[in-house]
């Protein structure tokens, strides 16, 4: 692929194509930062507020990220609380967040492709506050990166391009595995539900993938796993046959069975499956299901 790309940029360096210095500091121009303030780089009051509260704690492990710019911490709002739908906010909640984003992140608001909300300039002696108030609004779930929070497409509920509803088998696994220390312990796992071809959940990058099928008229669900985003992204392998709906939370559990009892310490989901490969989870998830 490099040797690929090397050619055809020494074609294109030079040509109309290129944008000079001179836009690229014009266009950032329109992108200032806002105006942080001079902070120390450990806020003392936010590390013992982590010391004394566990809650609190969890939260900041899992939706709270380092950011450049010393005192100052980047917070992403889980759209992904047992019984909504993934992605999903009222009308309600999103006022709440636009003055939420006023007060504590200059007014920025971002949102990413794993359908969540960020605030990308918090203050870390702001978090507990800011955390206590996501709260009461139902948008601090500690779950960011782990199996709960599901990437999912609006499937057959919404969209006329659908083979399969998307939602309901988000909710259904969402329910099922609703306990936060079991969460944790499993680590980051990323399960992403296409409910057709289409993928516009990106089932294909999914640690575990589901992509709803039609089969005589009915809704099937086809499995894969050991998919990836990022710098090593790969696509996910079918384990093989799809799935009725009412199996896919007991599906999901025996993939779990065999990643909780051959993994290494600190292996994530995606890096035994890869060092497994598929036959291991296949033989068990079908063991019990035919």
């Amino acid at each position: 692929m490099v040797r690929r790309r090397l050619p055809e940029w020494e074609h294109l360096k030079d040509s109309a194509a290129t944008v000079p210095d001179a836009e690229i500091e014009r266009i950032g121009a329109s992108f200032a930062p806002p105006p942080y303030a001079s902070l120390p780089g450990d806020d003392t009051g936010f590390r013992a507020a982590v010391a004394d509260h566990r809650a609190f704690a969890n939260w900041v492990k899992r939706n709270v990220f380092p950011h450049r710019v010393p005192g100052y911490a980047v917070v992403t709002l889980s759209l992904k609380k047992t019984g909504v739908p993934p992605g999903d906010a009222t009308s309600d909640q999103m006022d709440a967040i636009a003055d939420l984003a006023d007060h504590y992140s200059f007014g920025e608001l971002r949102v990413s492709h794993e359908q969540n909300l960020i605030f990308p300039d918090v203050r870390q002696s702001a978090l507990q506050t800011l955390w206590s108030e996501l709260k009461d609004l139902g948008l601090a779930t500690p779950n960011i990166g782990l199996l709960t929070d599901i990437v999912c497409c609006p499937g057959g509920d919404f969209c006329s391009l659908a083979n399969a509803k998307s939602i309901p088998i988000a909710e259904a696994i969402q329910r099922r595995f609703d306990d936060l220390d079991y969460l944790h312990d499993l680590g980051e796992l990323d399960i992403n539900i296409s409910g057709c071809m289409n993928a516009c959940g990106h089932h294909h990058v999914g640690h575990i993938g589901v992509l709803g099928v039609d089969k005589s008229g009915e809704e099937w669900y086809q499995v894969s796993i050991g998919g990836t985003q990022g710098e090593h992204a790969a696509l996910g392998k079918v384990i093989g046959p799809s799935f009725a709906a009412h199996e896919m939370p007991d599906v999901i559990a025996r993939l779990l069975d065999v990643y909780v009892a051959r993994r290494f310490a600190d292996e994530r989901f995606v890096d035994t499956a890869r060092r497994l490969g598929v036959e291991p989870f296949k033989e068990h998830v079908y063991a019990a299901t035919h």
